[in-house]
Order: C-alpha cells, then sequence, then structure tokens
C-alpha cells in the first residue's frame, strides 16, 4: 500500500474526523458512493441508470439550481468557504467581509 496523494491524508481527516481517516487510510477501504455519502466524503450519491450518467445528471440538476444566482456573488461565497477553512475564523470572518465588499457595488447584490 502507498500513501494517498493529493491531499489525502490532510483532507479526509477534515471531513470524516481522524479515527475514521485513519482506518479508511490504513486499510485501503474503497468505497461506494452509499458509503461515502454516509461518511460525508461526498455531498449525496445517486443510483446508476441505464444511460450510466446518473452523476453527471444530479450535477447538471445541481448546477441549474447554482446557475440562478449571480456569477460574482457565488464566487466570492466560494472563495469565502475555501479560504475560511485555511485560516482561523477571525481571519475567514474579515475575508468574507472583503468578498462582501466585492459584491455589494454589482448586479449580484439584489
Amino acid at each position: 500500500a502507498i500513501i494517498p496523494g493529493a491531499g489525502g491524508t490532510q483532507r479526509l481527516p477534515r471531513l470524516v474526523g481522524p479515527a475514521i481517516a485513519k482506518e479508511l487510510i490504513y486499510t485501503a477501504k474503497i468505497m461506494d458512493g452509499t458509503e461515502a455519502a454516509q461518511l460525508g466524503v461526498v455531498n449525496r450519491s445517486v443510483p446508476q441508470n441505464e444511460e450510466g450518467n446518473a452523476a453527471a445528471q444530479a450535477a447538471l440538476e445541481l448546477a441549474k439550481k447554482i446557475i440562478p444566482n449571480g456569477p460574482i456573488g457565488v464566487k466570492m461565497a466560494k472563495a469565502a468557504i475555501n479560504k475560511g477553512l485555511e485560516v482561523p475564523l477571525e481571519s475567514g470572518l474579515a475575508f468574507e467581509q472583503a468578498c462582501y465588499a466585492q459584491v455589494i457595488p454589482t448586479k449580484d447584490r439584489l
């Protein structure tokens, strides 16, 4: 077995906690979508359809719910969430405020 790459040893414990992450990594556990959803590794799991594109279809449905929202607002929310997870809460709140300020002068604010 090899160590997970692409940040797996850092991201997985933050998602599922260190004990479960260690179990999954040390045993090289392969999860199905249902188990991944139950553990919080993925947002959701969908049963496969006859065309074999159920996950892609679910992603498109989610995208259709995001698209009507302002692109600058969505971009700034994404940035605030991602950066906020990397820094202490106080710094995250300050970054959120800076992102919010960038949305105020745009049409996305409405």
